[in-house]
């Protein structure tokens, strides 16, 4: 549904307020299809940098940030063709974050915290029904160490499901027994480096984990060398690679392959291209196969082959270029004015 791109975009907007002072950037898409531009998407920013507003016409969606008098997000407005989706945010003691729908309801999140300000318990109800709990322990340097997600629903076959920032409104039924599932991190005492994650469900044996592998660049800095996921079910595994410059310990290239059994799933990759130890582009590639890694083809007949290419100017976005297989679709181009 269109309300999951406020997701995306409240990333991509965050991203930008915090690197640009422009007062405006404005996105303009080309297709190869019809050579026509059309307006993408529009970031509005007032004098202190703050996002105020997000237009993306082409999915008929805007939002719009109003804060507080202490510069903290206090509502979004997002406009969709199925309404207004209003977005609150409560601080305190109890931080809360309320998502009304005009076709799904009203679905809560509440935060409590200890004396320390540590979340222990997080509670999520839809339409006041409580439909999820959330359960965090510690260690003793405060990284969180356990977690229990407590689901009282589960979803029906005819369920729609239309997310939202993360919550999910959803047709679903009440079950009797809750499922608890647990997710358990360790860490490395001497570099508090989480090393593994495995998730339980109801205190039986695993049904997934996460192995994090770390290797050292520049001035003994701990970099992130892999993460090797298994999901035991489905004997589906996620192994992701991470490279870097050995001066500076920029990243240089992040591949990920998803593997079941001895066949490839897929695969994608993120280059990042630098000039003159800038940021030049980044290269994002994905490719859907039954097959094994050396039958990849990526030529233009190939369309489960998907290319993205950001190209940077000064720190700034400046263009997307979206291929599938090798040929070009459309063109993304970013202009930064103060208005």
């Amino acid at each position: 549904m269109r309300t999951l791109n406020l997701f995306f975009a409240l990333l991509f907007s965050l991203f930008f307020t915090k690197t640009l002072a422009q007062n405006q950037i404005v996105a303009w898409q080309t297709t190869t299809s019809d050579k026509a531009s059309q307006k993408h998407s529009v970031h509005n920013y007032d004098n202190q940098g703050r996002l105020m507003s997000v237009e993306e016409p082409l999915q008929d969606l805007k939002t719009n940030y109003i804060y507080d008098t202490l510069a903290r997000l206090k509502r979004l407005d997002v406009y969709t063709t199925e309404g207004i989706v209003n977005v609150k945010y409560l601080y305190g003691s109890e931080p809360t974050t309320i998502i009304t729908h005009p076709v799904w309801g009203e679905q809560k999140r509440i935060s409590y915290k200890d004396e320390r300000g540590k979340i222990t318990e997080e509670k999520i109800y839809h339409n006041k029904e409580l439909v999820r709990r959330i359960l965090y322990s510690y260690t003793a340097f405060d990284s969180i160490f356990g977690r229990e997600v407590v689901n009282f629903y589960e979803p029906t076959k005819d369920g729609k499901i239309t997310p939202t920032l993360g919550f999910i409104f959803r047709g679903n039924k009440k079950i009797k027994n809750p499922v608890h599932k647990k997710y358990i991190t360790y860490f490395d005492e001497n570099t508090r480096q989480r090393t593994k994650e495995v998730v339980f469900i109801d205190d039986k044996k695993p049904l997934e984990d996460k192995i994090y592998t770390y290797t050292k660049g520049v001035n003994n800095q701990v970099l992130l060398q892999k993460t090797h996921y298994t999901h035991y079910e489905t004997n589906v595994q996620t192994v992701v690679f991470y490279s870097y410059q050995e001066k500076t310990n920029a990243p240089t290239f992040v591949r990920t392959e998803v593997r079941e059994g001895e066949n490839l799933l897929s695969y994608s990759s993120l280059e990042y291209i630098y000039q003159d130890g800038t940021l030049w582009q980044i290269i994002n590639q994905n490719f859907m196969s039954p097959f094994a890694k050396s039958e990849i083809k990526t030529n233009s007949t190939n369309n489960t082959f998907t290319k993205k290419v950001s190209i940077f100017k000064d720190a700034k976005l400046i263009r997307e270029r979206h291929y599938e297989g090798e040929t070009l679709s459309k063109t993304i181009d970013y202009q930064y004015t103060k208005v």
